[in-house]
């Protein structure tokens, strides 16, 4: 049996402790040590939401996802690798993520080559996310560049993580997609949920959890029939601005998974988060210039086409 479970808690098993539940659905194959241990390293997720409590009760409708580790290490070590540093205090930390860079451990992913080693190893993160996602409140899709937020006290991690959810990060993404939309903007509110066809993609499904973005048309390029969004993600759900862009008819340049436009890379990029600060009650803005690679497609597309429009950079 492969060390993976992705279902739904059916009616029956509501109540159930959610170890209970998979040592149920894993037929006994995994001990509860093991499965606990797994659990407290963030191994399991319900409703898209990591979850680090075995004893947590399971709902009916609920769904579940929960990978075994094969050969995680027992802790994080350290690792020296080049940060671009946008910002940092005595509570945060916020970086510049390279496209092509795994946020965190998991499986499959080589020790020495994530985000979280690499920060980790630059300054002291808080360890209320697990032992293997030290400061980590929220993520980036490995193919996405640009910020993301670190948490250094455990304070401070349960302060950014509610902020998230309660949706007081605000969030701009910047997206090369592979047509023109007939409007200057507006929002897809869309349901997102697990792909029925591929398990590993997500798709907008009835079934899904309610899934919003804002959108607006920064810029045109008509002999590439492609155009430059500016997306605002109202909600955090797993790859939300790919599925929406996919679902409006304009998927992602460069997006393997979700699209059929050829790029060098994903052309997806968290160019700036704001919020307020929660111990400061300052504004933070934290903002990531353009990767090399996506400067120059802009600007030969801007060559192209002549020119037309406003350039925002």
């Amino acid at each position: 049996m492969k060390p993976v479970i992705d279902a739904v808690v059916s009616e029956e098993e509501e109540g159930l402790r959610v170890d209970q539940w998979l040592t149920k659905r894993g037929e006994g194959i995994w001990s509860r040590t093991r499965l606990k241990k797994a659990i407290e390293e963030g191994c399991l997720t319900i409703n898209e939401t990591v979850v680090l409590q075995p004893r947590r009760v399971v709902k009916a409708c609920d769904r579940i996802h929960f990978s075994l580790p094969v050969s995680l290490p027992l802790c994080l070590k350290p690792y020296e690798i080049p940060l671009e540093i946008l910002g940092e205090d005595e509570f945060l930390l916020a970086v510049h993520k390279p496209a092509g860079m795994v946020v965190h451990l998991g499986n499959g992913v080589v020790p020495g080559t994530t985000l979280v080693e690499a920060v980790f190893a630059y300054c002291p993160l808080s360890m209320a996310g697990g032992p293997l996602r030290p400061g980590v409140v929220h993520r980036l899709d490995q193919a996405t560049s640009g910020v993301i937020l670190f948490a250094k006290t455990d304070v401070s991690y349960h302060q950014f993580t509610r902020m998230f959810a309660e949706r007081r990060m605000h969030k701009t993404y910047h997206a090369l997609v592979g047509s023109i939309p007939a409007l200057q903007s507006g929002t897809i509110e869309a349901p997102i949920g697990r792909s029925f066809s591929d398990r590993t993609a997500m798709a907008v499904t009835m079934h899904g959890r309610p899934a919003c973005t804002q959108w607006e048309r920064l810029e045109v390029f008509p002999r590439a029939h492609q155009a430059l969004l500016a997306c605002y993600p109202i909600t955090g759900r797993t790859h939300q601005i790919r599925v929406h862009c996919k679902q409006m008819g304009m998927p992602i340049v460069g997006d393997t998974k979700y699209g059929k436009i050829p790029g060098e890379r994903l052309f997806l990029h968290a160019y700036q988060l704001s919020f307020i600060h929660p111990f400061t009650y300052q504004k933070v803005c934290f903002t990531a210039p353009w990767p090399k690679i996506f400067r120059e497609k802009i600007e030969a597309l801007r060559k192209e086409r002549g020119r037309i429009g406003k350039d925002v950079f």
